[in-house]
């Protein structure tokens, strides 16, 4: 469904004067499904199911049901890291982001017409570069809270795509042999 801005202004704008909370209570109100797997600190998800709910008049969950079970013959590769050694890679990658023109690049994009409250722009790393351009923290703040926002991300993924998961074939991403490993079970997968 395509996006109504009208509509969406009209939301955004209750959620700045009344809240997310009060946001959320009326997804609730709408859509009791929905707003049980819904934070309610997401409030661009709370408006975009609210949006669909007021356009469509059908529930939002009612849209989004899936099977659980994939139609398609799916083969799951997964590449994990100890915790303390992905920490530390993500740690030195956000470093050498900065060090080859993070800044840059964002500056760039917002002299390009590009607004900083645009979806895009809420990836990991371009708000805390636009604070920085704006002179509202210092590149040192925006490092460490790149660090520490990218490492809940990465706790999230684990808590989404866990080891257990029996249908998702894991590697370790350091291992020498890992593109060997994965060419062999894809070839053996395809055949």
């Amino acid at each position: 469904m395509k996006a109504d801005k009208r509509l969406r202004g009209e939301l955004e704008k209750l959620q700045e004067e009344k809240g997310k909370e009060w946001l959320h209570a009326k997804l609730a109100l709408f859509d009791p499904v929905a707003a049980e797997k819904i934070d309610y600190r997401n409030v661009r998800r709370t408006i975009r199911a609210l949006e669909v709910i007021l356009t469509t008049g059908k529930k939002f969950s009612s849209q989004r049901k899936q099977s659980g079970e994939s139609p398609y013959n799916l083969l799951t590769i997964g590449l994990k890291r100890p915790r303390p050694e992905l920490y530390e890679r993500v740690d030195l990658r956000i470093e050498q982001m900065f060090e080859t023109g993070l800044l840059d690049e964002v500056q760039n994009l917002l002299d390009a017409g590009y607004t900083a409250d645009l979806p895009s722009m809420s990836a990991l790393g371009y708000r805390q570069c636009v604070a920085v351009l704006n002179g509202e923290m210092s590149q040192d703040e925006a490092i460490v809270q790149m660090k520490r926002v990218t490492r809940v991300f990465v706790r999230r993924q684990a808590n989404w795509f866990k080891e257990a998961d029996e249908r998702i074939l894991w590697f370790y991403a350091g291992d020498t042999e890992l593109f060997s490993q994965i060419e062999r079970i894809i070839s053996i997968w395809l055949n």
